[in-house]
């Protein structure tokens, strides 16, 4: 890289070390592994060695070659890349791969350079924030951005928050105290008993994903595990990235009332169609709901960032009361703001966002819930059960996942082929449609502590209850 490019790049960097790390990874991809899991594209000071990071890394993960050779295709046209005479910058790359001893200790380093600038840049804006306030800013507005760019700038790099070993010994006291002490930790439950019992419910730090293509009931499934969670006092906060608050909560309170056993269709609320006796359950459901701490957010705009930020501030606005917040719920991951650029690249979105919503249930601590639609390939079978290889965009989801469960209803599809009412085939099809219309087959496709299995529930399509 010339000298004078460098000069223009923010202040403290090291291109030189940028260069020799690319090398490295370029000449040996099995070092990327280990690289990959310390050092992010946005750590590298200059724009043109992110994107050549971005693509090694997202080779090698995807099982194939990383080298200058391979890569030549994606750069012809970057305008970076003309700047330094072209695609043989990265045969030039290659050749610094010498001055390299040490991959995951050039990558550490890249890293400690790029917190330092953040670090420097939030707090400069923090200065600006302060400084150009008029008087009659609230000095509580100020302090909410100085934290917000604090948290971003600070966020997993505090010695505090970083892994380290402790004694197996230690560790063992705990787990065995959490498990068999007076409040033994026995998960975040599902309210599906059969479920409960195959999988143990949701634990602390694990990432859930449950698939469906559309009409399965996934929004249905979301609000009936945060009703289970918050009537067992664990604060829910359900982030509905496509439907409204109102939408949510008025199927909550229609899944609440069927579990009073009253019967109100979601649809005919939502149109303002209920008789007295159906207006009264309601009202009953609602005033239900009043003492939960199940919290709805519409996280529409939202970012992997952006969500994680608002769950964090929900975790400390509760940490002192009964109910601190045990469970967060995604709805649904594929409405997720991808934080950077990805060129219409669904695969690399959809990477970045499982990724981040993982590392977002170890640092809060918690279970995390996250709604996935279901690729189309579903429809194109003759049995339209789903299977793993049906998650959409990216087989991430599947890697990062700890438990993937997917939901199929066979109502759904029987009821698209209704024949006419006077027709001979009717009949059968009437006592096709009684046999499976309230069964909800939820696989347990993926466990990483146990076992497959499947679980069949019972489900209310006008009312979207579940039990």
């Amino acid at each position: 890289m010339n000298a004078h490019v460098a000069l223009d790049l923010p202040r403290p960097n090291d291109v030189l070390a940028e260069q020799q790390l690319l090398g490295a990874l370029l000449i040996d991809n099995a070092c990327a592994e280990g690289v990959i899991q310390l050092l992010q594209p946005e750590h590298f000071v200059e724009p043109l060695h992110a994107r050549i990071y971005d693509a090694i890394g997202r080779a090698v993960k995807g099982g194939q070659l990383a080298s200058p050779v391979t890569l030549r295709a994606q750069f012809e046209l970057d305008a970076g890349m003309k700047q330094v005479q072209g695609t043989q910058y990265l045969a030039e790359l290659a050749a610094s791969a010498r001055d390299c001893l040490d991959p995951l200790a050039w990558a550490r380093m890249l890293s400690g350079l790029a917190f330092r600038r953040t670090l420097i840049l939030a707090a400069r804006e923090i200065q600006d924030t302060a400084f150009s306030a008029g008087v009659e800013v609230d000095a509580g507005k100020i302090a909410d951005v100085a934290e917000r760019l604090l948290s971003a700038a600070t966020e997993g790099a505090s010695s505090a928050g970083c892994e380290r070993f402790r004694a197996v010994g230690d560790i063992a006291a705990e787990v065995t105290a959490a498990l068999t002490g007076p409040e033994a930790q026995r998960g975040v439950t599902f309210g599906i008993a059969a479920l409960d019992e195959l999988t143990g419910g949701m634990r602390a730090k694990e990432l859930v994903i449950v698939g469906a293509r559309p009409g399965m009931g996934k929004t249905a499934f979301g609000g009936h595990v945060a009703l289970a969670a918050a009537r067992s006092r664990h604060a829910v906060a359900f982030f509905s990235m496509e439907m409204a608050a109102a939408a949510v909560t008025l199927r909550l309170c229609a899944a609440a009332a069927f579990a009073q056993g009253r019967h109100v269709a979601y649809d005919a609320a939502r149109r303002g169609r209920l008789n007295e006796a159906e207006a009264q359950a309601l009202f009953e459901a609602e005033a239900g709901l009043r003492d939960l701490p199940l919290y709805v957010h519409e996280g529409r705009t939202l970012t992997p960032s952006g969500l994680f930020l608002a769950a964090r501030r929900m975790q400390k606005r509760l940490a002192q009361t009964a109910s601190p917040l045990g469970l967060v719920i995604v709805d649904h991951i594929q409405k997720i703001r991808p934080e950077r650029d990805c060129r219409g690249n669904k695969v690399a979105e959809m990477t970045e966002i499982s990724d981040a919503l993982q590392k977002m249930a170890g640092a809060l601590d918690v279970p995390v819930v996250a709604l996935s639609q279901l690729n189309r390939m579903v429809e194109a079978r003759a049995e339209r059960r789903p299977e793993l290889i049906d998650l959409r965009e990216s087989g991430a989801i599947e890697q990062d996942a700890d438990l993937v469960l997917l939901l199929y209803r066979e109502a759904y599809y029987v009821k698209k082929r209704e024949p006419h009412a006077a027709s001979p085939e009717w009949a059968d099809w009437h006592a096709e449609w009684l046999r499976c219309r309230n069964a909800l087959d939820v696989h347990v496709a993926k466990q990483r502590n146990g076992q497959e299995g499947h679980v069949r529930a019972f489900f209310d399509g006008p009312s979207s209850a579940i039990r």
